[in-house]
């Protein structure tokens, strides 16, 4: 991974539950954020999927690409549209924690990479339970 400003890989990952819902809103936020931010992006979009799966086809391969190094952070629009219990959503921070890898959660104006994120997403949760 590349450290550089500017030259920084971001993963975006979108959700909807249900297939008469669109991402679009959610990309196009997503997209002009990584855009300042970011020299790359990868997409990772899950339509007509709950977030109460905890295996998504696009989720695991965003999963996948994150343990071979290919991006620096994970831009979500929102933590629900990542995941919908408190463990899901804490055990994926960990996990790319310990790969290097940044988590932002758009909306709500947390940057996991920000000493603060850790602390954020314990007060906010995810919108479910444990």
């Amino acid at each position: 991974m590349n450290r550089e400003v500017g030259k920084k890989t971001a993963a975006i990952y979108a959700r909807v539950s249900t297939l008469d819902q669109s991402c679009e809103s959610q990309l196009e936020d997503l997209r002009r954020y990584a855009s300042q931010r970011f020299g790359r992006c990868y997409e990772f979009v899950d339509e007509g999927v709950s977030g109460t799966q905890r295996r998504r086809p696009q989720l695991d391969a965003l999963m996948n690409s994150a343990h071979k190094r290919l991006f620096d952070a994970v831009l979500v629009w929102k933590f629900d549209r990542f995941a919908r219990s408190v463990k899901h959503l804490v055990d994926s921070l960990a996990e790319f924690r310990a790969l290097g890898i940044d988590f932002v959660s758009y909306t709500e104006g947390v940057d996991y990479h920000d000493t603060h994120g850790p602390i954020a997403v314990s007060h906010r949760g995810c919108g479910r339970t444990v």
